[in-house]
């Protein structure tokens, strides 16, 4: 089972995999200058990361 996250944008539904959120966040990190802007990132990114890890490893579980 893949793990999603649903963003809601006015009508608008977009859905994409926790790791292509994940990875569109480290992009994003690479690109960001101001300082404030790269730590929310880093957090969404650690958060992400974490969500990930729960999903894998309660998958895991017999």
């Amino acid at each position: 089972m893949t793990a999603v996250v649903i963003f809601h944008k006015n009508i608008e539904e977009m859905t994409m995999t926790l790791e292509q959120h994940i990875e569109e966040l480290r992009a994003e990190l690479r690109n960001a200058v101001d300082a404030g802007e790269r730590r929310e990132i880093e957090v969404e990114l650690e958060t992400a990361r974490t969500v990930l890890a729960r999903r894998i490893a309660k998958e895991e579980l017999p």
